[in-house]
């Protein structure tokens, strides 16, 4: 649950945000009533049909209801045919929402909006260093260059130019699938081929789209896992915001699994996230430099049957990308 810092934080930002609407559709009415003669009258009309036969509703009388009802649509209709002529759509005075949703609130029903997600995202991404993804992390930025064609590779009969294509477009198919097909990615290679580069293009799309994502190394997952068990009052709002959306944002990334250090804790908290995960059917992608079969060894064999059986292997073939673009320079 988020904590009640993001909690207050967000609140305020509907606040703001409901009177910004609300000021905006008041100077449009201020607007309107100077450029219409007689339109603030219709106004002061439907509440004189309503002061008028309040009494009556108010007993009961079905008649006056039905009476009621008709003169206001009337009136109302008046309103849009006077917009219309005067070039204004029809739908002009309408309450103003930023998120339709909602309507702004923040909660469809008892549910979170996915807006209040997306917030609480742009908050943590904004007060912690987890704001690494960039305008720069984009598949038209990916150069498969990098990636050699003048040999094959033994793993799988393909240059690896070959096979970062075929990588692409999985990755793209993930993007463009997302809302419709549950699907989680494991994207395994050497150092520098590219796995961090293309999760963050991931990301990126996936921002863009309004889901929200959740992006950790290993390390920095586990630092704070740990923090929560054995450490709970160093907590700050960071940390607790992430937590609260550890299993519930549309997609998390885990970087680099491998680089924390491999104990019962720390197979416990994986096989515990990556599960709750598969259960809720929230995506997930783990990229690493382990070997698939440094993966069998290193972790427990449920953790790998989660890992063979749920996720989508990903493997990325060819040569250090940043040693290419050293020697380029």
């Amino acid at each position: 649950m988020t904590d009640r810092y993001h909690f207050d934080a967000i609140t305020r930002i509907y606040d703001e945000r409901r009177t910004a609407n609300r000021h905006i559709q008041n100077e449009r009415y201020r607007e309107v009533c100077q450029a219409i003669p007689g339109f603030e009258d219709i106004k002061t009309s439907i509440a004189d049909i309503s002061g008028s036969q309040l009494n009556s509703i108010i007993s009961g009388n079905h008649d006056a209801v039905i009476n009621t009802r008709a003169l206001i649509r009337q009136a109302e209709e008046k309103r849009k045919q006077l917009l219309l002529e005067h070039g204004y759509p029809e739908n002009y005075l309408d309450r103003i929402y930023t998120c339709p949703d909602c309507k702004d609130t923040g909660f469809i029903g008892s549910k979170r909006c996915h807006c209040f997600k997306k917030e609480l995202l742009n908050m943590l991404y904004d007060q912690s260093n987890l704001k690494q993804i960039t305008e720069s992390d984009n598949f038209s930025n990916f150069n498969i260059e990098y990636y050699p064609d003048d040999y094959i590779c033994t793993a799988n009969d393909m240059t690896p130019r070959d096979n970062i294509k075929k990588v692409l477009n999985i990755c793209r198919m993930f993007i463009e699938n997302f809302d419709d097909s549950y699907e989680n990615l494991l994207i395994y290679g050497p150092t520098g081929v590219g796995k961090t580069f293309l999760s963050h293009c991931i990301a990126k799309e996936l921002l863009d789209r309004d889901k929200s994502v959740i992006y950790l190394t290993s390390y920095q997952l586990f630092d704070i896992l740990e923090t929560k068990v054995f450490h709970q009052e160093e907590l700050d709002n960071i940390t607790s915001g992430i937590l609260s959306m550890l299993h519930t944002c549309d997609l998390l990334i885990i970087d680099d699994l491998g680089t924390e250090m491999i104990n019962k804790f720390t197979e416990t908290q994986l096989f515990t996230c990556i599960q709750q995960r598969i259960t809720g059917r929230l995506s997930t992608i783990i990229s690493t430099n382990l070997s698939f079969d440094d993966i069998n060894s290193n972790y427990s064999e449920r953790i790998f049957s989660r890992l063979t059986g749920y996720y989508r292997l990903v493997k990325i073939t060819g040569d250090d990308i940043r040693i290419l673009k050293a020697l380029s320079d």
